[in-house]
Order: C-alpha cells, then sequence, then structure tokens
C-alpha cells in the first residue's frame, strides 16, 4: 500500500474502436478511488475506417504522441487482416496488443515454423 504522500504506480492503456456498436467512454474507465493500488489511465481511440493503412496511421500517431503499456482493440468487423496488422504493429512497438472482438480477435497460427519443431 502506498503512502498517502507517493503515487500509486501507473498504467496506461490505450483503448481503439473500430467500427463497433457506439460506447461511452466512462464505460471503457475504470471507477478511480483513492485507496487504489495502481493508477490506471485510458486513452480511447475512435476510428472509422479499418483498412490495413488506416489502423497503421492511427495506432502509430497514438503510440508516438502518449507512453503506453499497451493497447486493446476491437472492431466490427470480420478481417482477419486485422488480427495481423495488429500483430505486426505489436512486434514493432514492443506493445501487447490484445483484440477482443471481431476481426482482431481472430486466432492466428503459430509462428513457429516446420524446421524449429524439428530440433
Amino acid at each position: 500500500m502506498p503512502v498517502a504522500s507517493q503515487k500509486p504506480p501507473a498504467l496506461s492503456v490505450g483503448v481503439i474502436m473500430g467500427q463497433t456498436r457506439p460506447v461511452a467512454d466512462q464505460n471503457l474507465r475504470p471507477p478511480r478511488r483513492p485507496d487504489d493500488p495502481l493508477d490506471v489511465s485510458v486513452v480511447i481511440l475512435k476510428i472509422n475506417q479499418t483498412d490495413p493503412k488506416s489502423i497503421i496511421t492511427q495506432v502509430c500517431e497514438l503510440v508516438s504522441r502518449t507512453r503506453l503499456h499497451g493497447l486493446v482493440f476491437a472492431d466490427g468487423t470480420d478481417q482477419e487482416a486485422i488480427a495481423q496488422i495488429l500483430d505486426f504493429l505489436s512486434v514493432q512497438t514492443q506493445l501487447p496488443v490484445l483484440g477482443v472482438h471481431g476481426g482482431s480477435s481472430m486466432i492466428m497460427a503459430d509462428k513457429v515454423s516446420n524446421l524449429q519443431k524439428i530440433s
């Protein structure tokens, strides 16, 4: 438990909503209490375009202007390519990305090649 004069550790999470049903911002942010052991900050980005170029551009802009510890992505499409784009962005930015709805939540094949499985 932090001392009253100390700030608790902070966690900053980007929440990206792409073509999903409307969700109020307050429903995406956890309620804050003075005795919370962790200060969670949620940065919300709502996007209308979920084509690869738009996703990459908007996520890169968000990451470049805000220090984040991870991303949560939800979209209202069934495009498997979104999961692949988010995987690429995660590797390039070294940020964990969690796809929670739509194409972003589709399961991708293992990345281990057959040669690595043999050895």
